[in-house]
């Protein structure tokens, strides 16, 4: 590991990049340069052979161009970045879009700066972090809102518990959680899985798309057919891990299913949460589902929880009967809001920004809390100032 890690200041303003070498001149583990850019191209790190560990971009009025520069790089030329420019929400979502980690106004706050920067070296540090948590989502039966209450966890892990989170959707065919986000469906799975050998994690985010939350989402957007016998499940176990080191959690939205994929990643997970709803067919379905997956597969029942959908404390069933039923304690229950979780996922707005205050984002977020071992993080105070400007 090196020394000291090494950044790069680049763009357009002499004045804007004397001032961040300045304030960094003097921190003891950063190595700092800076690059004026005047050749004509967008791109700062073009004809650059030895990589900085990090970027700092200085964007102009020329910003679009700045940007796509960013984009228009082969996974394996790019490094972390971070990004100012003006107090302007499309140029802040613009820049998460092409990757940036985080957004900084002028004048640049140092502490942020720094600790902006610090979060990067963490990173970059293979025996610097502990291997983050596997969490697989499936559904006892079809229908039940696995991908509603995976999508929501994850979002609830980066908003609330300002964790680094990867969304993994494992729905060969059908996978649709991009557009609850409002993004482009990638067709990166299917690439990701193959070149998993060979791969790092700057390529592997070169195959994601980015939320402007910082959420990052993997799936399989193409129109070409894949089933569960076209994937390697050694390659897919490669990527599970490279995952794992680089994101303190990795959700996986599974299909409803038991074959050699989905098993290999219900056996990896550190918790599987089974998603059911409160009827006597689920319960059926839910009982053959975890017989399943402790008798045949081994997995331990402290490393399975149940999730009850849209629970409605004025039916019949109660916790107890599901309970008995199931021969399990202690369900997670999230309240019934179908209208406002159908519109969240018709607009394409995450629930935690359509109805933060919505008993479904609370009951989550207290999920994700139990999950991760950690309280939300106040959303007033120190927050980054690209999540202000989204509005969060």
């Amino acid at each position: 590991m090196k020394a000291k890690m090494t950044v790069l200041i680049a763009g357009r303003n002499a004045q804007e990049l004397d001032e961040l070498v300045q304030m960094l001149a003097n921190e003891s583990g950063l190595s700092v340069t800076k690059r004026l850019i005047t050749n004509g191209h967008s791109d700062p790190l073009h004809n650059i052979t030895d990589l900085p560990d990090a970027l700092v971009f200085c964007t102009t009025v020329a910003w679009e161009d700045e940007l796509k520069s960013l984009d228009e790089r082969p996974a394996s030329g790019r490094v972390p970045t971070l990004v100012t420019g003006p107090e302007n929400t499309t140029v802040m979502r613009t820049a998460m879009q092409v990757g940036a980690r985080d957004y900084f106004i002028f004048p640049v706050q140092k502490q942020e700066l720094l600790e902006a920067l610090w979060r990067i070296e963490r990173e970059l540090q293979p025996s610097g972090k502990q291997e983050g948590d596997l969490f697989a989502v499936i559904n006892a039966k079809g229908g039940s809102g696995a991908s509603t209450i995976a999508g929501v966890l994850a979002h609830s892990l980066v908003e609330r518990i300002e964790d680094r989170v990867a969304l993994l959707d494992m729905d060969l065919q059908f996978g649709h959680l991009a557009s609850t986000f409002d993004l482009k469906e990638s067709g990166g799975l299917i690439d990701a899985i193959l070149r998993a050998d060979n791969m790092d994690l700057l390529a592997l985010e070169g195959h994601m798309v980015k939320h402007k939350s910082g959420l990052h989402l993997l799936g399989n957007g193409t129109d070409q057919l894949v089933v569960p016998g076209d994937i390697d499940e050694s390659q897919l176990q490669k990527l599970l891990l490279l995952l794992r080191s680089g994101y303190d959690h990795t959700v996986v939205d599974l299909p409803r299913q038991i074959d050699g994929v989905t098993g290999g990643v219900l056996e990896s997970a550190d918790r599987v949460l089974v998603v059911m709803q409160q009827t006597i067919a689920h319960i059926q379905d839910a009982r053959r589902l975890l017989h399943y997956l402790t008798r045949y597969m081994g997995i331990p029942t402290d490393r399975i929880g149940v999730v009850v959908n849209r629970w409605n404390k004025r039916l019949t069933l109660t916790t107890a009967d599901i309970e008995k039923a199931l021969g399990i304690g202690n369900l997670t229950c999230i309240p019934n809001d179908y209208a406002k979780v159908a519109e969240s996922a018709n607009l394409g707005v995450p629930l935690l920004e359509a109805a933060p205050t919505s008993m479904v984002s609370r009951s989550v977020v207290q999920m994700a809390e139990s999950l991760s071992g950690k309280k939300v993080v106040p959303q007033s105070g120190l927050g980054r100032v690209w999540r202000k400007l989204a509005g969060a």
